[in-house]
């Protein structure tokens, strides 16, 4: 069975250690009630990136930056700023969006019923011309001479009227 050092692998076991040398720097400065409230410490790129539990905590320990920050330079750490960030409360949870179907409306049924009236008036008329000069005239769907989008319209309208 492999021992739980093993378990951990070097980038983190590094973290780790990082974390417990800054914590025994910055105990020195921090009173230990402020302490307490740290999570975590990371230097990336010349940013001690500092966790902290609660976003008030912040505020006491930007009076003491500076006493940090020539601390960590004292001990060989190549810290030039300091950033903060607050540990979430809680883990979010994924949002779940719950959608309803808008109310439909008299106008919505009107219009489709007009629609499907204009389709079955415009069955037999020639296609429309093209709107700009490099299309091609095409026929529109209404105008295929299909009976069923008509129909499937007056289904729809129907519909809709009885939902409301």
């Amino acid at each position: 069975m492999k021992s739980f050092s093993n378990l951990i692998d070097r980038a983190t076991r590094t973290a780790m250690q990082q974390d417990r040398h800054i914590r025994e720097v910055i105990s020195r400065i921090v009173p230990a009630t402020t302490l307490a409230h740290i999570q975590f410490f990371r230097i990336e790129g010349g940013r001690m990136r500092v966790t902290v539990d609660n976003a008030g905590w912040i505020t006491k320990l930007r009076f003491s930056e500076r006493q940090i920050l020539d601390a960590m330079r004292d001990q060989k750490l190549d810290v030039i700023t300091m950033s903060f960030h607050v540990m979430p409360a809680e883990i979010p949870v994924a949002r779940t969006t719950h959608r309803t179907a808008n109310p439909t409306s008299s106008n919505a049924a009107r219009c489709i019923a007009l629609l499907a009236a204009s389709a079955d008036d415009q069955m037999g008329e020639p296609a429309a011309p093209a709107y700009r000069a490099n299309l091609s005239p095409r026929k529109s769907i209404v105008r295929q001479g299909d009976d069923r989008l008509r129909q499937e319209l007056l289904k729809l309208a129907a519909r809709l009227k009885e939902e409301k």
